[in-house]
Parts: C-alpha cells; structure tokens; sequence
C-alpha cells in the first residue's frame, strides 16, 4: 500500500500490531457515532461511507473511505475520545481494524506515516469543498461528478462501471438533493443511453455526454 512505502519490514511489523482484516457486509456498520473510539481502520477493498446524524434525524453523508483511505486515526491521541460518524460499509469491504495502543507506540512517532494520513485527509477535504462549492450548481453535475469520483477512486482511470451499490438516496444525501430529484435525473440519464443501472451498480456507457455535463 502506498501508505507503508518506503517503510521496513520491521516498521511495518510495529505500525500493524494487534491489527486485525475484516470482511463487512453491505450495510454493516463498522463504528457508529458517539461509541468510544478504542480502534482505527484501514480500507482494502470496497468501500465505506461516513455518515453524520442530525438533530431531525436525518443523516448527511459526509463522504466516501475507498482503498488507501485511513478512518478515525487523528482521534486516537485523545484519551476519552468518540467517534464523530457513524461508518457504514457500501457492499462487501475489507477493513484492517488497529488499536488505539499501537497508534500511540508506533504511529504518532512516525512522521512519514503522519504526513501521509495528513496528506489523504487533505485530499478528502479538498473533495468535500469542492462538492460544497458546487452548491449553487444544478443537480446533473452535481451527480455526475459524485458517480465520476468514486469510479475513479475504485477502479482507477479509463473505468466506467462503479462496483459498489450506491443507492439513489445515497446519491441525494450526498450532494444535498431530495431523492425525487435525483431518481428523475438518473432516469432521464438511463433512457437516453447515458448511464446503464442495476441494484449493484451503476455503468456510464456514454462517458462524453457525461463530461459534458460535468462542464454544465
């Protein structure tokens, strides 16, 4: 992983202790918000969301941990520290869960380490603003840049198929859209050729028109 390179064996032997793989099924929940924070994870496959509550219930998808993406460790140096979201796998994922214990005897003495957990945070919030800076933009960008995104960050460039299940009202929460909205947009997409959906994934067959629209 590009997390451990340029790290030995030995360190890495350290940075893993008392680390255990886990295989979620879709929906399940890895963390939730406001339990204690005894462990942080890696993503191996799939893929997570990181959902926030409100006040009225509802839950904002705050964004998407694919391969590579570190979750919860810059909590772990607090003592009586809580989850702030809840974690919730999209579709079978594989997870590396590492305890609180190891990240104080070996990763917060680790600066390569920390500046790359820095560097995918950094990342992530820069999607997050760019996403909140799309607010004023219509819907159709606004999806297509979502489904663009994670096909990208799952399958890598010149993909076109998304494999994890992302549900319309996924979709809603996380660009800040009713579901109703979303559904007729991804349905006027479906019966003009552009994308191609099932219940497990969604398929761009007509990339062009896509970036089309992502240039609004």
């Amino acid at each position: 992983m590009p997390l451990f390179e340029g790290c030995s064996s030995v360190q890495i032997q350290a940075l893993l202790t008392g680390a255990q793989e886990k295989t979620l099924k879709h929906r399940e929940i890895l963390y939730r918000a406001g339990d204690q924070a005894e462990t942080f994870a890696i993503v191996l496959e799939g893929a997570l969301k990181l959902v926030k509550p409100t006040p009225l219930g509802d839950d904002i998808i705050v964004l998407f941990a694919t391969p590579g993406d570190v979750i919860a460790a810059l909590i772990m140096p607090h003592q009586q520290s809580t989850y702030p979201v809840s974690v919730i796998a999209m579709g079978p994922t594989v997870i590396l869960t590492i305890p609180k214990s190891t990240f104080t005897s070996a990763w917060s003495s680790h600066p390569g380490i920390l500046q790359k957990i820095n560097g995918i945070l950094f990342s992530r919030m820069s999607e997050m603003h760019e996403q909140k800076a799309m607010t004023k933009a219509h819907l159709a960008p606004k999806i297509a840049r979502q489904i663009v995104s994670l096909i990208e960050r799952l399958g890598g460039e010149g993909e076109t198929i998304l494999p994890i299940p992302l549900t319309r009202q996924e979709i809603a929460d996380s660009v800040g859209a009713s579901v109703e909205s979303v559904i007729r947009v991804m349905s006027d997409w479906s019966q003009g050729g552009i994308i191609r959906t099932s219940e497990q994934h969604i398929e761009i067959i007509r990339m062009e028109r896509i970036i089309e629209i992502l240039r609004g």
